[in-house]
């Protein structure tokens, strides 16, 4: 059997198993190719063979024997087949306009993968209309440095392969530069900035790296093919996407009340979802990052006041104070 049969079958054998699939039931069905000579080397060939499935998008998971649940490797159908996406004519012009204003940035780390996705989408879609008159969009957000792409460029590919990662990375909030061994959950665009959310093994417990203070990134080399670890079936990258800056998880958290006035509160109220509201204008913050908390109480001028606690408002107060 040649590789390329051998993979397509090895794809419809783990898709049809009702039950995650052992290693020794993986030679038994391939005798001709994985149960032949030294068993190192048909490891190997395996190995090599779940690489390439891997980095063709085939989301190929080892699940460990605990708690019940049976050790082998597998194909989850939830992760491989999508729901069709449908766009209307106008969704799709507009997507095309969004599309081709980043198209223009030869430093857009996903730019090849843009492409594609923007060539498979045309060929589905029967007519396309221009976009509402009412609505412009521009392009003005910076142009991440080429190191700043390769970064990208080389955390994806751990993510993609499920590998831990080394950051060298420098935190704002301590000014600081430590190493970091990190699982990658996801990369997304937040505010401007690319940020990388994942597992930190130095703090055990999930947290977001700017990717421009990243200083660099070293990819686990042990075993390419096969996943370092597994990401959380209730893990939502949306929830880190619309993050507020308090809400980002650095000191110990504390409960902070503020007072909104009346004439921002619509304008703001987006903002403090995640809040809990005491009285109309009253709301109660869970602020896991005080710093961040600050700048944005300050950047709000006079419309929030801080009610409590008071080390709150007297940090705000020793702010402005160094300030004038």
């Amino acid at each position: 059997m040649n590789r390329t049969e051998r993979l397509l079958d090895l794809i419809t054998y783990l898709l049809n198993a009702r039950e995650p699939v052992s290693w020794r039931k993986i030679k038994n069905h391939f005798p001709d190719d994985y149960a032949r000579g030294v068993e190192e080397s048909n490891q190997r060939k395996f190995e090599r063979d779940k690489a390439e499935l891997i980095a063709l998008g085939i989301p190929i998971d080892y699940q460990g024997g605990s708690e019940g649940l049976k050790e082998g490797y597998l194909i989850r159908k939830e992760k491989l087949f999508l729901p069709e996406v449908k766009f209307s004519p106008g969704e799709f012009s507009l997507l095309m306009l969004a599309a081709g204003a980043v198209m223009g940035d030869e430093t857009f780390p996903y730019r090849h993968q843009l492409e594609s996705a923007l060539d498979k989408i045309t060929s589905l879609q029967n007519k396309i209309d221009p976009p509402p008159d009412e609505i412009a969009i521009t392009y003005s957000t910076p142009k991440p440095a080429a190191s700043q792409s390769s970064l990208i460029n080389k955390i994806q590919d751990s993510l993609d392969r499920r590998k831990t990662v080394t950051l060298r990375y420098h935190a704002f909030s301590t000014g600081q530069t430590t190493e970091r061994d990190v699982n990658p959950y996801g990369l997304i665009f937040r505010r401007g900035k690319w940020t990388l959310v994942g597992w930190d093994h130095l703090r055990q417990d999930l947290r977001t790296f700017v990717v421009r203070r990243i200083e660099n990134v070293e990819v686990n080399l042990r075993r390419p093919g096969t996943p370092d670890y597994q990401i959380p079936d209730d893990f939502s990258l949306r929830l880190y996407q619309n993050q507020q800056p308090w809400e980002l998880r650095i000191h110990e958290p504390v409960v902070v009340r503020i007072r909104v006035s009346s004439h921002r509160l619509n304008e703001l109220l987006p903002q403090l979802k995640n809040a809990a509201a005491i009285k109309n204008d009253v709301f109660e913050l869970n602020v896991t990052n005080r710093s961040g908390l600050v700048s944005w109480i300050l950047s709000q001028k006079t419309d929030v006041q801080v009610l409590e606690p008071p080390d709150m408002r007297r940090q705000i107060c020793d702010v402005l104070g160094s300030l004038t």
